[in-house]
């Protein structure tokens, strides 16, 4: 009840302040980056109503809705552009996913204005399969510089160790509010005993890292991307708010509620467990084509309005690849698809 009635209350001053926006100045809506203009007038013109909308929103994010979590390309020089500023991006996002650990001065004080106003929540990355890949190419750098004497080569413990470290050094030192662990994983149901030892083996070296920032940080939100049913750890599994599944090279709704359905069903899940899925935000280079399509159209809207409806099994959200991408359009409204798929998931909202 709580929740509907503060998506009642949003909608009522949304468009209280879009007949605002559209007195202050109906022709500047053809320019993307007018948008934010038209937000800070709203501000000065009505700060009250503003304020009110402010908190709505933010009490809002806090009740039980399909999320939205965004990965977002923090560019690290000064902005070129309304896609690289992250005051640009829809207030309604839930989450969003910083992808380079170095955060600028820009968007650190950006962060923290949109994590006051609106309640808006950040988070960093750590893939176990790309820190193998790194590993690799790191020690095939070194053994290829090498002249006579054999390099000294950190073993993959050591490295995996120091670049996790990484990441969780990154939210204590920008005060982010968590991050994201992905892990692949395997299906170890039809693994021989002598494979199934050598994965868990495998898996615990993975996740110890993972275990003790989990222990020292219980106020944090983690989310695991990958499959969560191929997790052994009942602890990690249980550790999670919210699991991000691998969903965003999927070419229908289907093959997303088949992923959804294989978690859920899988009896290694809580009860409670809430289920995200992935897609990507289409790409405009023409060799990429393929990126954030469905057979039958784009991911953002047709996932979003399969999201909406009903189900036997969690649909807790969205998360949206490079989401910077949605900003450029010829609309004149930036980030429509994002923007859509919020309305389309929480319709009140």
């Amino acid at each position: 009840m709580r929740e509907y009635e503060n998506m009642k209350r949003i909608f009522k001053i949304n468009i209280i302040l879009l007949g605002i926006a559209l007195i202050a100045g109906c022709g500047d809506w053809t320019k993307p980056e007018s948008i934010e203009i038209e937000k800070n007038s709203i501000e000065i013109s009505n700060p009250e109503l503003y304020a009110k909308y402010c908190a709505a929103l933010r009490e809002y994010k806090t009740t039980d809705h399909k999320v939205v979590y965004t990965t977002y390309d923090n560019v690290p020089t000064e902005a070129a552009n309304g896609s690289e500023k992250l005051t640009m991006l829809p207030d309604s996002i839930d989450f969003v996913q910083m992808m380079n650990l170095e955060i600028s001065e820009t968007h650190q004080a950006e962060m923290k204005q949109l994590k006051e106003t609106f309640g808006t929540r950040f988070v960093v990355r750590f893939s176990v399969k790309d820190c193998k890949a790194a590993y690799d190419a790191y020690v095939e750098s070194l053994e290829s510089e090498a002249e006579d004497a054999a390099p000294a080569v950190p073993t993959f413990a050591e490295y995996f160790a120091a670049e996790f470290e990484k990441v969780t050094d990154a939210v204590t030192l920008y005060g982010l509010d968590g991050f994201t662990f992905a892990f692949t994983g395997k299906n170890h149901d039809g693994m021989t005993a002598e494979q199934q030892a050598a994965y868990a083996a495998e898996q615990a070296a993975d996740f110890a890292p993972l275990k003790a920032w989990i222990a020292a940080n219980s106020s944090k939100v983690l989310f695991l991307e990958g499959n969560p049913q191929y997790i052994l750890d009942s602890q990690v599994i249980n550790a999670a708010s919210y699991y991000i599944l691998p969903t965003r090279e999927c070419r229908s709704v289907g093959e997303l509620g088949l992923f959804g359905l294989n978690a859920f069903t899988s009896g290694k899940l809580p009860e409670n467990a809430k289920l995200i899925y992935s897609v990507e935000t289409p790409s405009f280079i023409e060799e990429e084509y393929l990126v954030g399509q469905f057979v039958l159209g784009e991911q953002i809207p047709l996932a979003s309005d399969w999201l909406a409806k009903d189900a036997s099994f969690p649909k807790s959200g969205v998360a949206i690849w490079n989401v910077q991408r949605d900003y450029f359009n010829t609309s004149g409204v930036v980030y429509p698809n994002v923007r859509k798929a919020i309305k389309t998931m929480n319709p009140n909202e």
